[in-house]
């Protein structure tokens, strides 16, 4: 039996999505990484680099998901203890967290180093 859909079609293009989130969410880790590096905690920076950088390239993406989320919490109490924080800046640090959660679960995707066991 099979599902009602749409566009069948595009069901076999599953593995596109994990993909596309990989890159965003590296791309994002990238900016905020850039972003750390002219306010205090100046060395976080570095992991920020590393975890965005290995999450565009899809390497170790699971364990760089774990790192973007921790980092992304220290983030978000390191900018509560100085200023608040604005409502658009909240729902960017849940939207990056909810994909990164779904990348720990889900896998890189397309194009990437990481091999399923």
């Amino acid at each position: 039996m099979h599902p009602l859909s749409i566009f069948p079609s595009l069901l076999t293009f599953g593995l596109m999505a994990p993909f596309l989130l990989r890159l965003s969410a590296g791309a994002l880790i990238l900016i905020f990484g850039w972003e750390r590096s002219k306010k205090r905690y100046k060395t976080v920076s570095i992991f920020y680099a590393i975890s965005g950088v290995l999450l565009v390239v899809g390497l170790y993406t699971q364990i760089a998901a774990i790192v973007g989320l921790i980092l992304l919490r220290f983030d978000m109490w390191a900018d509560k203890k100085t200023a608040p924080v604005s409502r658009e800046c909240r729902i960017v640090d849940i939207l990056l967290n909810v994909i990164l959660i779904s990348l720990l679960f889900t896998g890189p995707g397309f194009f990437a180093f990481d091999l399923p066991l």
